[in-house]
C-alpha cells in the first residue's frame, strides 16, 4: 500500500501549472517517465526564473562541486548533462523532490523541459505510484 505524503510535491506542481499558465502544453515522455513540454527560446526569458524560483537548486556540467547522490541519481538516469543543459531541483536534503531537467536543441530553437518526482525512500513500486499522481496533477 502506498503511505508516501505528496502535499508538498502536489502543491509545487500545482503552483508551477499555475505560473506558466497557457504558455506551455503538457505531454507524457514515455522515455523518461515525466512530464514534458516544448518552447521556443524566445520564452526562455519568462520560463527560466518561474523554474529557478519554484525548484532553488540549480545543477550543470560547469558547477564545479559534487551534487548529492540523489541528485547524481537523476543525472544518470538522463543520461548525464551536456553542456546547455541544466537539472533544476527542489531541496535534495529533503525526501522526496521536484525535479525540471532544461535541455536546450541543437537547433538553437527550442528548449524542452522534462518534470518529474522522485523519492530516494521508496522503492520501484512506490516511485511508480508517486509518478502515476504526478501525471494526474499535470491532468495528462
Amino acid at each position: 500500500m502506498f503511505n508516501y505524503n505528496t502535499t508538498r510535491l502536489e502543491k509545487s506542481c500545482n503552483q508551477l501549472i499555475s505560473d506558466l499558465g497557457k504558455r506551455l502544453t503538457w505531454k507524457w515522455d514515455d522515455r523518461f517517465e515525466n512530464v514534458l513540454a516544448e518552447f521556443s527560446v524566445t520564452d526562455k526569458q519568462i520560463i527560466h526564473p518561474l523554474i529557478t524560483r519554484h525548484m532553488g537548486e540549480i545543477w550543470a556540467l560547469d558547477q564545479g562541486a559534487s551534487p548529492p547522490k540523489v541528485v547524481q541519481v537523476i543525472i544518470d538516469y538522463f543520461g548525464g548533462l551536456t553542456p546547455g543543459q541544466t537539472l533544476f531541483t527542489s531541496d535534495p536534503d529533503q525526501d522526496g523532490l521536484l525535479l525540471c531537467a532544461w535541455w536546450p536543441w541543437g537547433n538553437g530553437k527550442t528548449i524542452s523541459i522534462r518534470l518529474g518526482v522522485f523519492a530516494d525512500s521508496l522503492n520501484d513500486p512506490d516511485n511508480e505510484e508517486l509518478t502515476r499522481r504526478l501525471r494526474g496533477w499535470f491532468d495528462i
